[in-house]
């Protein structure tokens, strides 16, 4: 990987015909209850906890967009989150896109470097940032946490609105390595509903006492296998979006790492969506995500199903946006080596209140709720059920 990076940083130092650098800062005010946050060393779903509250930094993100040549496009995304990660500034994506000027119904892209898959239709501004709400839904959370293409993909559209048709298709496949730990904090810590991103460089939360111990770094490749994903997407006349993709890492579950104490997780999940823009005013978004996942040298390894889904309504006029989310979510363990067997079970409600004051400024208000029953608690002596809430207010600077 560090060769990839290398060589993306040289071709963003070509001439190019356009700089775009971006810059956005996020400072809130919170108030939560509930259990100590993942992020803390606990096992809570939201962000912040009552212990680790009050003014907080959302984010500060510093992005570079430029274009070597009329096709070509290098990203950079950068964010700085102020809770202690490995590194205080790290990046979330770095990548490089090609799209030759179509000279038919047909159009391509190719990318490559470290960079989302294409599964959140909620995650839509710069900085895979949502527009509709703070927090993420469960799963664009954990997509957030434990996934990114580092590899190669490949997207091939057909434009058949401009022949005067209803609908536009296209085509998503991709490559990938080093993604081999994804699954594990599904399966041990279960869902969350939160907006932390973990950089290319960072960890994945810092949950202690022996569940994940803070040391799960995605981009791990223990195995050597190459992962893919591939996907399909459909668009009626600009207002209704359908998305599927199926998602295997291919990780051999029997592969151990010393370094990092554990073994690869051969996750994989079916991911469905549609997003339908009704009117000027009004967006409807739902989500659905279902798959499995598995780690061990023992056979059958420890096996894990996961399940979680979404629906989301938005309504916006003028500087004012108003959201509602609803999320469901699941964990089993169907086979295990450990003394318990893990499981999750929960909802969460999210309502966001989002202003524009001008340009550059707006603030955002949310409050969440989120209910849920995670068998790992116990193991830790805490109730294993848990009933968390969590207000936001943001003040955000986009430049």
């Amino acid at each position: 990987m560090g060769r990839l990076l290398i060589t993306l940083a040289l071709l963003a130092g070509l001439p190019a015909a356009a700089h775009d650098f971006d810059f956005s800062a996020d400072l809130r005010a919170a108030a939560a209850s509930g259990q100590t946050s993942y992020l803390n060393g606990g096992l809570g779903k939201l962000r912040f906890d009552g212990n680790h509250d009050g003014l907080q930094l959302g984010y500060l993100r510093f992005a570079y967009r430029g274009n070597p040549t009329e096709t070509l496009r290098f990203t950079a995304e950068a964010f700085a989150w102020g809770d202690s990660d490995v590194n205080a500034v790290d990046l979330t994506e770095i990548l490089l896109s090609w799209r030759p000027v179509p000279h038919s119904a047909w159009r391509s892209e190719l990318k490559v470097g470290a960079f989302y898959p294409p599964i959140s239709l909620e995650n839509r501004m710069r900085g895979w940032r949502s527009p509709y709400s703070l927090s993420f839904s469960a799963i664009n959370s954990w997509i957030g946490e434990e996934l990114r293409t580092i590899g190669v993909e490949y997207n091939l559209d057909w434009l058949r609105q401009q022949q005067g048709r209803a609908f536009n298709f296209g085509l998503t496949a991709a490559a990938y390595g080093w993604n081999d730990p994804a699954g594990i904090v599904v399966a041990l810590r279960g869902w969350a509903v939160h907006d932390r991103q973990t950089s290319l460089f960072g960890r994945v939360g810092r949950t202690g006492q022996g569940i994940i111990n803070g040391r799960t770094l995605f981009y791990d490749d223990i195995d050597g296998k190459v992962g893919y994903y591939a996907g399909l997407t459909a668009n009626y006349r600009g207002a209704l979006e359908l998305r599927a993709l199926r998602y295997d890492n291919r990780a051999d579950p029997a592969e151990e790492a010393p370094a990092i104490d554990d073994y690869a997780w051969h996750t994989v999940f079916d991911s469905y969506g549609l997003r339908w823009t009704v009117n000027e005013h009004w967006t409807l978004i739902a989500q659905a995500l279902t798959g499995n996942t598995a780690a061990g040298d023992i056979a059958p390894p420890n096996y894990w199903r996961f399940d979680s889904w979404f629906a989301l309504g938005s309504w916006q006029r003028g500087p004012h946006r108003l959201t509602l989310r609803f999320d469901d979510f699941s964990m089993r363990q169907l086979v295990s080596h450990f003394p318990g067997y893990n499981h999750d079970d929960g909802d969460a409600i999210t309502a966001a209140w989002m202003y524009q004051i001008n340009e550059r400024w707006n603030v955002a208000l949310e409050g969440l709720r989120i209910r849920s029953t995670l068998a790992a608690r116990g193991w830790l002596s805490a109730p294993t059920t848990a009933d968390e809430k969590q207000w936001q207010l943001a003040l955000r600077y986009d430049l």
